[in-house]
């Protein structure tokens, strides 16, 4: 009897050190910054985040930004994009939309509606509540811990920042932290537990991505 041939299995290329905290324990968004993170491809190909948020607003040319990113951020590293404060210019570039916590309530100003895929920037339950009412599925809650981006301010702390989350989860929104955090932070704030068994679902950062 002739022996079959089986084609030869050739190995899976190695992710780097910095691969998508989405298979090990949540979801991982880097938020931009002009200053501390000024080599952002080389932030997306190192850590492949889930997500990269666009935030600088003031940057020059912003527009042109937000169209190389996404063509970045799709074509090489499968990495989604959000833009933030104009869900006309996420629309435009097949981004999600990132929402400032001032803008929650004003759809003309942020220019579009939210959807499922949206985030919104929250600090306390009542901005929780106007978010899941405006349609968005996902929150970054923040501050908190400490952080470069607000220095002065006062952080939630780990007991108020997961009373947030577990409320968010009750209103069927998915909750990220931010502020102060990284993967070994989100692995405390959640009690080293699954995130889907947890409060928060992932974090996002600037100082933890910078070189």
């Amino acid at each position: 009897m002739p022996r079959l041939h089986r084609p030869k299995r050739h190995p899976q290329p190695r992710r780097p050190h910095g691969r998508r905290l989405g298979r090990v324990g949540g979801q991982a968004w880097v938020f931009s910054d002009n200053e501390r993170l000024a080599d952002w491809r080389r932030i997306v190909h190192l850590h492949r985040p889930d997500r990269m948020v666009l935030r600088d607003y003031d940057v020059p040319q912003r527009r042109r930004l937000a169209a190389e990113m996404a063509r970045f951020c799709a074509t090489r590293h499968a990495t989604g994009l959000a833009i933030a404060g104009d869900a006309h210019l996420a629309r435009r570039y097949g981004a999600t939309f990132h929402c400032p916590s001032h803008l929650i309530n004003r759809p003309q100003a942020r220019r579009g509606t939210a959807g499922p895929d949206d985030s919104a920037a929250v600090h306390n339950v009542r901005q929780l509540i106007a978010a899941k009412r405006a349609g968005f599925g996902w929150v970054v809650i923040s501050p908190v811990f400490a952080t470069k981006s607000h220095i002065g301010g006062r952080p939630l702390g780990p007991v108020r920042a997961r009373a947030l989350a577990m409320a968010a989860r009750r209103l069927g929104l998915s909750p990220l932290a931010l502020g102060g955090m990284s993967a070994r932070a989100l692995r405390r704030l959640n009690g080293h537990q699954p995130a889907h068994a947890s409060g928060f679902c992932g974090y996002a950062a600037i100082g933890a991505f910078e070189p």
